[in-house]
C-alpha cells in the first residue's frame, strides 16, 4: 500500500511540477530560474481567460505503468464555442497508447447541438472476467487455455465404451472425475496418443480447475465512435440522440457492436460542471443494430435500459456532497459464449452447461470503468443487470492551489443475472479512495484519483467529474 501511496504522489508532484514550483519565491533572477517558472506557470497555472492550451503530463495506471501524455483543450473551437477536450497517452515500457477525444456543444440551431467521442487504445493487459458477480480475480492458466483448444480437436471417432461414445466425452469424463481409475488407465492405454494424454493431464489439474472462472488476459485493440445530438427542450430538459460503435480486437476473440440510443435529461443545478446543489436524472434506452459490427461472432440483438439519479448538497464551508444511484439493464437475444461454456463445463463437470449473453462483454451491464468501482480492474464485473451506489465529498483547495479540489470517494455495486430485491440490497462490492480535480477554467477539469478494493489499488484518470 505504501508503494501506490508513493507513487500517486511522484505522479501528481511530476504531472503538476510546474505548478508548485511557481508557488515558491524565487531569488536569483540572474540564474535564469524566472524565466523557466514563467513558462512552467505559462503551461499548468490555471487561466480562465485561456480559450485553448496544452499541456505535457506523466502518469501512472496499473495496466501500463508509467506514461508520458499530452493533453489538449479548447472551449472556442471553430469560433462558436464548441468545445474539444483531447488526451494522448504512451507507455514506453510496455507499449500501450491510449487516446481519448471528446468534441461538444458544436451548434446546429438554437437548441440543436452536435458532439463526438472518439477512443482508441492498444493495450496489454485488459483482465476478461467471467460474467457474474462472483467471479474469480486469479488469471485462468495460460496452459489450461491452450490444453482446452487443442481438446476441442480431439478425434471425434466412435469408441467402444460403455459410459461414452466419443474420444472427446472420454476425456471430458476423466478429466471430471467421472471415470475410474482403471477406467481412465485403459482410455490412456487403447485410445489416446501421447499428446492427447498430456492435454488430460492439463485438463484435470485440480489446481488449474480452480480458477476457471477467473479472468483471461487480453491484447490487442480497444477503439470507439460516438456522435450525438441533443435537442434542448428548455433550460432543464434535453432529449440526447447517439450512434456508437465500438471494437475489441484480441488474440482469443474479435467483438464488434453498433448501437442506437436515446436519452431524456432533467437537471436542475447551479453549475454544470461542479455542481453544489441540485438533481440530474437521466433515462436512456439503447438498441443494437447489428449493422457495422455484424459477423458470424458478432450477430447481436439486445437492448439496454439505463435509469442514473445525481443528487448535489452544499455542506461545510464550499464544499459538496454528490450522491448517485444508477441501474442498467440488458436483455435480448442469448448468445452462446463458447469459450466461457467450454470452461463452465470443465468447471462444474456438467457436459451440458452453457454460458449465455445478450451483448459483448464491454456493452453488458457493466461495474469497473474509468467512473466506476474505481478501485477493481478495468471490466471487472459484468453481467444483465447492475446497480451502483456512488458519494463523494468534494473539497476546494484554492488555499493550496487556485483551481484545485479535492476529493473522498466511496462506492458499493454489483452485477446479476435477475433484476429483483436483491440487486439492490445483497453481495455487495465496494471501493473507495482518494482524488484530486484540477480545474484549468469552468469547462475543464481533469482528475486523477487512487481507488482501494478488496483486489487491490487502482489509479485511475479523466476528464470532468465522475458524476
Amino acid at each position: 500500500m505504501k508503494n501506490y501511496i508513493k507513487n500517486f504522489v511522484l505522479m501528481f508532484m511530476v504531472a503538476l511540477l510546474g505548478i508548485v514550483s511557481v508557488n515558491t519565491t524565487v531569488y536569483g533572477e540572474e540564474l535564469g530560474e524566472v524565466s523557466l517558472l514563467d513558462k512552467i506557470k505559462e503551461i499548468y497555472m490555471v487561466d480562465a481567460d485561456a480559450e485553448s492550451k496544452n499541456v505535457p503530463f506523466v502518469y501512472y495506471i496499473n495496466e501500463a505503468g508509467f506514461m508520458i501524455g499530452d493533453f489538449y483543450y479548447n472551449t472556442n473551437l471553430f469560433d462558436n464555442e464548441t468545445k474539444l477536450t483531447s488526451v494522448i497517452m504512451y507507455a514506453p515500457g510496455s507499449g500501450m497508447i491510449t487516446s481519448f477525444n471528446d468534441l461538444r456543444d458544436y451548434p446546429l440551431g438554437d437548441k440543436l447541438s452536435l458532439g463526438a467521442n472518439l477512443k482508441v487504445i492498444k493495450y496489454n493487459d485488459i483482465k476478461n472476467g467471467a460474467i457474474g458477480n462472483d467471479s474469480s480475480n486469479e488469471e485462468i492458466p495460460a496452459e489450461y487455455i491452450e490444453a482446452l483448444h487443442q481438446y476441442k480437436n480431439i478425434d471425434n471417432t466412435e469408441v467402444l465404451d460403455p459410459f461414452e461414445n466419443t474420444k472427446r466425452n472420454l476425456v471430458f469424463a476423466a478429466a471430471t472425475g467421472k471415470l475410474s481409475k482403471q477406467q481412465e488407465a485403459y482410455l490412456r492405454q487403447a485410445y489416446l496418443s501421447d499428446e492427447e494424454e498430456e492435454i488430460l493431464d492439463v485438463l484435470q489439474n485440480s489446481e488449474n480447475r480452480d480458477k476457471l472462472d477467473g479472468y483471461q488476459l487480453y491484447h490487442g485493440w480497444n477503439n470507439s465512435l460516438g456522435l450525438n445530438l441533443t435537442y434542448d427542450i428548455n433550460e432543464n430538459n434535453a432529449i440526447i440522440g447517439e450512434y456508437h460503435y465500438e471494437e475489441l480486437t484480441s488474440q482469443v476473440k474479435d467483438y464488434k457492436s453498433d448501437t442506437i440510443s436515446v436519452a431524456w435529461e432533467n437537471k436542475e443545478i447551479d453549475n454544470e460542471n461542479n455542481p453544489r446543489e441540485g438533481h440530474r436524472v437521466i433515462s436512456k434506452v439503447k438498441k443494437s443494430l447489428d449493422l457495422l459490427g455484424h459477423d458470424d461472432e458478432n450477430n447481436w440483438d439486445y437492448m439496454k435500459y439505463t435509469l442514473d439519479f445525481r443528487k448535489y448538497f452544499p455542506v461545510f464551508k464550499n464544499s459538496t456532497l454528490a450522491v448517485r444511484m444508477r441501474t442498467q439493464s440488458t436483455t435480448g437475444e442469448k448468445r452462446i459464449d463458447e469459450e466461457r461454456s467450454a470452461l463452465r463445463k470443465f468447471e462444474t463437470g456438467d457436459p451440458t452447461a452453457e454460458v449465455y449473453t445478450y451483448a459483448p462483454f464491454f456493452d453488458m451491464s457493466l461495474l469497473g470503468d474509468l467512473d466506476t468501482m474505481k478501485g477493481y480492474n478495468y471490466y471487472r464485473f459484468y453481467d444483465n443487470n447492475s446497480v451502483l451506489y456512488q458519494t463523494e465529498l468534494r473539497v476546494p483547495m484554492d488555499h493550496i492551489l487556485n483551481g484545485l479540489q479535492g476529493n473522498i470517494y466511496f462506492e458499493a455495486g454489483r452485477v446479476s443475472a435477475d433484476f429483483d430485491k436483491d440487486l439492490f440490497t445483497k453481495d455487495m462490492h465496494y471501493s473507495g479512495g482518494l482524488g484530486v480535480r484540477y480545474f484549468f477554467n469552468e469547462h475543464v477539469i481533469i482528475r486523477t484519483d487512487i481507488g482501494a478494493s478488496e483486489e487491490g489499488v487502482q489509479f485511475r484518470m479523466n476528464i470532468g467529474q465522475t458524476f
